[in-house]
């Protein structure tokens, strides 16, 4: 661990945090969508986080292992007036939980606050110390 390791772990931080807001802004976007019902509905995004560093020791921040996709069949409903519809009028529609989508939209805005508060205190510090000398 370097002396400016505090930017590095945030800054991985807030990219970490980005990528979650990204897919479940994604998400978000594409509740609604509606498709026929032999045809494959949006998917789900889920992001996938790991600490960087050695086990047990102290971190050096956090990467997106991947974002994993969730089941395309969505669900089935029952729409006769939509264009889509078949002949029993069904159509597919995405299983997008709103809920569940919000509540990671708050966590991740939270953890990009966070990181962004600790990666401008870090800058204040190396700042600070930088003016010790003269």
């Amino acid at each position: 661990m370097n002396l400016f390791s505090a930017l590095d772990i945030s800054g991985s931080g807030i990219n970490a945090s980005q990528t979650w807001i990204n897919t479940t802004a994604g998400n978000i976007a594409n509740a609604n969508d509606t498709v026929s019902t032999n045809s494959p509905v949006y998917a789900t995004q889920t992001p996938f986080f790991q600490a960087i560093g050695q086990l047990g020791q102290v971190g050096d921040g956090v990467a997106v292992t991947s974002v994993q996709l969730g089941s395309s069949a969505g669900v089935v409903q029952y729409q006769p007036n939509s264009p889509l519809a078949d002949s029993q009028g069904n159509v597919r529609v995405a299983n997008v939980d709103m809920g569940s989508q919000m509540v990671d939209l708050i966590a991740a805005q939270t953890d990009y606050q966070a990181n962004a508060s600790a990666l401008a205190s870090a800058k204040t510090a190396y700042q600070s110390a930088l003016t010790i000398g003269s």
